[in-house]
């Protein structure tokens, strides 16, 4: 076999990643005054990836800013007519490194963000901190929006050491990690492949759910929604895990794995779940939310609820349900850090985590895939990736209907499933 070489590319500086995300904050039509001239820009740039090398108390800087003036904010300054609760320093900070890695134990990253501005002498600083609260987050991750929405102005977030995203508020635009632009990737999750790998499981949740039933509800869900809701919680998972650069593996046994010897074929348990009706928490939640979700579009005069109509709904009990699921994705990312990997059947039931994949077959080559269908791929070196990874590709090399997502320490991510013959990987880029 010809293996495709890989190629290194060359590191990207301050100046190359400015001039890379002016062009996509172009190309996506934001505003132009929301982003800084280029050479203030590098400045930003340089200055987030300088202190995300540093460590205060011995733990890593984790910090995100947003260049706006106070003018921004005139409202929630003076009458707290916002969510957001600004606040605004009697002296301005240097906006250097030292002072970020200060200044970032005080704003944690998930709670609050640094303003910066540029002075009239050209200089920039810190004027205060921006306090959005938690649930950001849940936006980022396909939720409910709930929370205060930023401005489109600039934010910059530090994720890990050398690891920086852009942003235009809570949208991210461009991505680098240890000097690297992350532009080589695909989001699976848009892809036709991987819905249809859980095909079965979802069909057979919308027959269990009898809208009938309801109090009378006639409204039906969207045959969507139940992939839309899983691939909430996945997403959450995986950046929950990425952000604790720890790394781990999620895998997706067929379905019904759980009723035969597979698990016990393939992976030597650090813990093996007892088979009982506890391991199915996400089928009940998701359930659960379909009925909530259908009475409440009886209320509204809907025949159909879309993902779109359940993320405007505000209601007691869907509020705890969504914190649930959170909770849910939660323990999932939980279980991923032990070493080896959680072991799933495709509707969520747990059957064990901390496994170790048994087996000493070797798996000679790997096919990136080129596209979201794996229509086009590139052959590689089967060992040239870590233990994990290599573990992973044998047990899907074996296993062709099992797919497994794999996190390393770095954050890269990559799903593997065997697609058109092939044992085949897709980098994951959100």
């Amino acid at each position: 076999m010809e293996w495709k070489m890989e190629q290194f590319d060359k590191s990207a500086y301050p100046i190359d990643i400015a001039t890379a995300l002016r062009d996509r904050w172009g190309s996506r039509e934001l505003p132009v005054e929301a982003i800084p001239e280029h050479e203030v820009l590098v400045t930003l740039l340089d200055t987030m990836y300088q202190a995300s090398l540093l460590r205060e108390e011995n733990s890593p800087v984790q910090c995100r800013i947003a260049f706006v003036t106070e003018d921004s904010f005139e409202s929630e300054i003076s009458d707290g007519s916002s969510s957001l609760h600004v606040l605004r320093f009697k002296v301005a900070t240097p906006f250097t490194a030292q002072d970020l890695r200060k200044l970032a134990a005080a704003a944690g990253y998930y709670r609050a963000l640094l303003a910066v501005k540029q002075e009239p002498s050209g200089g920039l600083s810190v004027w205060g901190m921006i306090v959005t609260g938690t649930q950001w987050v849940n936006h980022l991750e396909g939720g409910r929006p709930i929370g205060a929405p930023l401005p489109h102005n600039l934010v910059i977030q530090i994720l890990a050491p050398g690891h920086i995203v852009a942003a235009s508020g809570y949208t991210r635009i461009l991505e680098s990690d240890s000097g690297k632009l992350l532009t080589d990737g695909f989001d699976p999750f848009h892809s036709k492949w991987l819905p249809q790998k859980f095909g079965t499981i979802r069909a057979a949740l919308l027959e269990e759910f009898d809208p009938q039933s309801e109090e009378g509800s006639q409204c039906q869900i969207c045959d969507e929604f139940v992939k839309d809701i899983a691939q909430i919680v996945v997403r959450r998972v995986l950046r929950l895990v990425r952000m604790r650069g720890h790394g781990g593996m999620l895998v997706y046994l067929p379905d019904n794995a759980n009723e035969t010897e597979i698990p016990d074929q393939w992976f030597r348990f650090r813990v093996r779940f007892q088979q009982d009706d506890s391991t199915i928490r996400f089928r009940r939640l998701i359930l659960k939310l379909m009925k909530r979700v259908a009475l409440i579009g009886k209320t509204k005069g809907l025949a159909v609820v879309t993902l779109n109509d359940y993320l405007q709904m505000h209601d007691a009990e869907l509020a705890t349900i969504d914190e649930a699921l959170i909770e849910f994705s939660h323990l999932l990312a939980d279980m991923m850090s032990v070493d080896g990997s959680l072991v799933l059947d495709r509707s969520f039931r747990f059957i064990g985590f901390g496994g170790e994949i048994l087996g000493d077959s070797h798996v000679s080559s790997i096919h990136r895939a080129l596209d979201l269908e794996a229509t086009n791929t590139i052959a590689e070196r089967g060992d040239s990736s870590g233990t994990r990874h290599r573990s992973a590709y044998r047990l899907v090399n074996g296993l062709t209907d099992a797919i497994a997502v794999v996190v390393s320490q770095d954050g890269d991510v990559r799903f593997v499933a065997c697609l058109n013959d092939k044992l085949t990987y897709w980098p994951y880029l959100p």
